[in-house]
């Protein structure tokens, strides 16, 4: 365990910069899990970062679909080409992206009742707060004091 002094001098060490690069670097790691999230709002929840509603199928989208989609339904956007399996989250120093490779990225935005669809909803956060981050920074310290 150490004496108080020596669990001061570690302390002393760890500086906000390499808390923070540790961070990023272990944040990087999530970023496939960060998009399966925001992947699963669209699509199950037909909901955007809000929780509002991403947009609601035509009669003419009934036709054309022969019912599977019924008028009325939610959005899952799984019509949309490549556009789900195509999101995906980037982390880049300070922030996550959230974005679709999907070349009709546009052309399915503008069908959008939101433009706000990328990112993770407050429930989602927490989860990860509380089930990879907390747990992470708990493990993270105690190595670094060595406790």
């Amino acid at each position: 365990m150490g004496t108080i002094y020596e669990l001061q001098e570690r302390a002393r060490r760890l500086r906000p910069q390499k808390i923070k690069s540790d961070l990023y670097v272990f944040i990087k790691t999530l970023e496939e899990e960060l998009a399966a999230y925001n992947r699963a709002t669209l699509n199950q929840d037909s909901e955007d970062v809000s929780g509002n509603p991403l947009g609601f199928y035509s009669k003419a989208t009934e036709l054309i679909t022969n019912g599977r989609k019924k008028a009325g339904d939610p959005y899952d956007l799984l019509e949309s080409g490549k556009f789900l399996d195509g999101l995906y989250a980037k982390v880049d120093k300070d922030n996550v992206f959230f974005d679709s490779r999907d070349s009709k990225r546009k052309e399915v935005l503008k069908n959008l009742l939101s433009n706000n669809i990328f990112g993770l909803q407050e429930p989602d956060r927490n989860k990860v707060v509380d089930t990879r981050l907390l747990p992470y920074f708990q493990n993270y310290f105690r190595r670094e004091l060595l406790l």
